[in-house]
């Protein structure tokens, strides 16, 4: 019977210094897991916080062109349209939208974000310049009567390609039309 105890209390001994020995080293790998997978989520973190600076400062650059072009498309749509005051707006959005797309053509993205990021907004803001070019244009054109409809189309493709960059870090994609209204 001493036998049998002491044989069946050192294999419990060696069973136990086998587990002890497993989990020390599967906490060094856990410990690493963990840690890559902190630096992976500070990285994301880090990335989407960079993504709304820009996005803000995209507004801030913007707005203000955008405000004239919006006040024209306001003039024109008026029940009672005012043909001086569609002149005058006409021109101050005419003025805007080269000002806009010559700011959209030299734009730099001053965040640190990762590279591939950043020439997905600079990608981007291609379409924005497009976007006013057409629209400095149209109003060269006609500017009492002028079409947007190829305008919108890279606004359009401005948003689709910002708002697939914001789903693919896993934000939720901006309505670029009103935050730059």
């Amino acid at each position: 019977m001493k036998k049998w105890l002491l044989a069946l209390g050192i294999t419990s001994a060696l069973v136990l210094a086998g587990c002890g020995s497993d989990s020390s080293s599967n906490g060094d790998d856990s410990s690493k897991t963990e840690e890559k997978e902190n630096e992976s989520t500070q990285d994301e973190a880090t990335t989407k916080k960079e993504l709304l600076a820009t996005q803000m400062n995209i507004k801030d650059t913007f707005k203000g062109h955008q405000a004239k072009i919006t006040t024209y498309q306001e003039a024109v749509s008026a029940e009672e349209p005012d043909q001086e005051a569609i002149k005058s707006a006409a021109e101050e959005a005419k003025t805007a939208a080269k000002e806009a797309a010559d700011t959209a053509a030299n734009y730099t993205v001053e965040t640190d974000l990762p590279d591939n990021v950043t020439s997905q907004v600079t990608e981007s803001l291609a379409s924005l310049q497009a976007y006013y070019e057409e629209v400095a244009n149209v109003l060269e054109e006609t500017p009492e009567e002028a079409d947007f409809t190829k305008a919108e189309e890279q606004f359009t493709q401005f948003i689709d390609q910002l708002g697939a960059l914001y789903e693919e870090v896993g934000l939720l994609a901006p309505d670029m039309m009103k935050e730059l209204s």
